[in-house]
């Protein structure tokens, strides 16, 4: 594997070693302080600048992650002053979405992102290359840049073509469920919460499961009946803090299964620090609010219970009940632990009585087009 340095405030130190560790099996840490204030012009004041080169003169890396979002100039000003490739947040996500990918659709969705996030970059290097200001070591020249520039555009279009297709297929293997009666029921929540785990008790299915972050990378759905109901549940990719707008609109196909499904189970994990639960609770909430799905049946399941203490347990669920708002869902709690297979028939159970009492009515599907821009 490769070798990065990652540059990351400490409070984001958590989860940024994770994302890196996927990709690189060896990963050095300069930490910025949790309230560090970023230079609008470079990211990164003089100071920082010349820790990381400090640090780069001492290894040998072949990037530097900035577990950020950057602007264009930004980027290209560290990677003009420390000689190697520089990529933020966005990226780093998107590599590691790279490695689980298995499906076409997966794969398309990640390169298309990839390819809309470095766009306004690649603008940048075009104008600063008839500045004279372009660092060899990102091409031969301004008519090479100009170039790569216009490939990119069609490559993105002949992608967006791709995955079209491949969207209108989804859609009629959802209408034909549909008219056969089979209510669908999604499995939501942040990456590594046990989605999958979950997704495998219930359907009998093996799809693949790991501690790492980000391991399901496109959906997968299965029917199962459940005392004379017929219901598709669907494995959806994980949620992350503040998603970027790429990775929101290149996943449209997970969000739309969401937004148009019957019923969503919301996987919490008990084993959190009740810090970290809370954000994952709150920031799941808006999550579902903003793709449209409220008015609409919500299971929330508190997972891993086999792994901490009832009194843990109790007090995680008595911060569910404060959080959830009645008024846009109709919402039960249960406690599970999915790899153990404990109270799933108590989930089951819980999903018909909020399928049996609400009036699950359709909401616009999920629709990217007021976050997505021009390329």
């Amino acid at each position: 594997m490769t070798r990065a340095l990652l540059v990351v405030r400490e409070d984001d130190l958590g989860e940024a070693l994770e994302l890196a560790r996927v990709v690189h099996g060896s990963v050095d840490v300069i930490k910025l302080p949790s309230r560090y204030r970023p230079s609008s012009s470079t990211y990164l004041t003089p100071k920082w600048v010349g820790l990381v080169k400090e640090k780069l003169e001492n290894g040998t890396y072949d990037k530097v992650y900035i577990y950020d979002v950057l602007i264009p100039r930004q980027v290209s000003h560290l990677m003009r002053e420390l000689g190697v490739l520089v990529e933020d947040r966005v990226l780093l996500i998107l590599d590691v979405l790279a490695e689980h990918a298995g499906s076409k659709e997966a794969k398309i969705q990640i390169e298309m992102a990839r390819l809309r996030h470095q766009l306004p970059l690649i603008r940048d290097w075009i104008n600063r290359s008839k500045l004279g200001e372009l660092p060899g070591f990102l091409g031969p020249g301004g008519y090479a840049v100009d170039a790569y520039y216009t490939h990119v555009r069609r490559r993105i279009s002949r992608l967006r073509r791709e995955l079209e297709k491949i969207r209108r297929i989804k859609d009629s293997e959802r209408a034909k469920r549909e008219e056969r009666g089979l209510i669908h029921v999604a499995i939501v929540g942040y990456t590594n919460a046990g989605k999958t785990t979950l997704f495998n008790s219930l359907t009998g299915e093996r799809r693949a499961t790991g501690p790492e972050l980000l391991t399901t990378t496109s959906t997968k759905a299965k029917m199962v009946p459940i005392n004379g109901l017929r219901a598709v549940f669907i494995d959806t990719i994980g949620f992350i803090r503040d998603i970027p707008p790429e990775i929101v609109e290149a996943f449209y196909a997970t969000l739309k299964e969401i937004s148009t499904s019957s019923a969503v189970i919301l996987l919490l994990d008990s084993s959190d620090s009740e810090e970290l639960f809370s954000m994952k609770l709150v920031e799941s909430l808006k999550i579902l609010t903003k793709i449209g799905y409220v008015g609409r049946p919500l299971l929330i399941a508190l997972n891993k219970t086999d792994l901490v203490s009832e009194d843990q347990v109790l007090r995680y669920k008595s911060k569910v009940l404060a959080e959830v708002d009645g008024n846009m869902w109709r919402y039960k709690v249960v406690e599970i632990s999915a790899l153990m297979r404990t109270n799933l028939e108590l989930l089951k159970k819980a999903l018909i009585e909020l399928l049996e009492s609400s009036s699950v009515h359709r909401v616009r599907p999920y629709d990217t087009a007021s976050t997505s821009s021009k390329s």
